[in-house]
């Protein structure tokens, strides 16, 4: 990689959908110290009962996922696995 990566050049992933490690996710924030994407898992259905009632709640799940090693030289292995952006 030449050069360090401009954080603000993560900044148009914000709102755009992914997919990681098997998951739909949705790119909320940036973080730049240490740089990494804050994103929250999409669960596009909610279990119903036979009455269509929904049976459990939906929890949100965010996470951290680095975009740079900590030497900063690399591309971290966690951010090479996402996969299928969407806008």
């Amino acid at each position: 990689m030449k050069g360090p990566m401009q954080p603000e050049a993560l900044h148009v992933l914000i709102g755009r959908e992914f997919s990681w490690k098997g998951d739909r996710y949705l790119a909320i924030e940036v973080i730049n110290t240490p740089l990494q994407i804050i994103a929250q898992r999409h669960e596009p259905h909610i279990q119903t009962d036979v009455h269509g009632r929904a049976r459990r709640m939906m929890q949100n799940v965010t996470v951290g996922i680095p975009v740079l090693t900590s030497d900063g030289e690399h591309l971290h292995p966690e951010f090479l696995l996402i996969t299928d952006w969407a806008k």
